[in-house]
């Protein structure tokens, strides 16, 4: 490949060297989101479900009762919540990064 002078050449190579580095020491694309705790991931969703309509009750320590707009009621354990938290939130994220 012809260049238009050394300059560009030389560039060109740092660029390469630079992006080889970042790759490898995981640098690259600080700019992506980290994933949220459950507790933040929780209350985010709860708030935004909140804004679309939902009811959301504590039944007991355990269990939370969802109450759809004209639906009827869905009831979800502190499981089922950290279990979509694990299996369908962290691993779209990390997909992502």
């Amino acid at each position: 490949m012809r260049f238009k002078n050394i300059n560009t050449a030389i560039n060109q190579e740092l660029g390469r060297i630079a992006g080889v580095q970042h790759r490898q020491w995981g640098i690259r694309n600080r700019d992506r989101p980290t994933p949220l705790s459950f507790k933040e991931w929780l209350l985010q969703g709860i708030r935004h479900y909140e804004n679309q309509g939902f009811k959301f009750e504590l039944v007991d320590r355990y269990t939370m009762k969802i109450v759809p707009p004209g639906k009827t009621a869905i009831f979800r354990t502190c499981a089922d919540f950290k279990d979509e938290y694990e299996n369908e939130y962290l691993p779209k994220m990390r997909r992502n990064n």
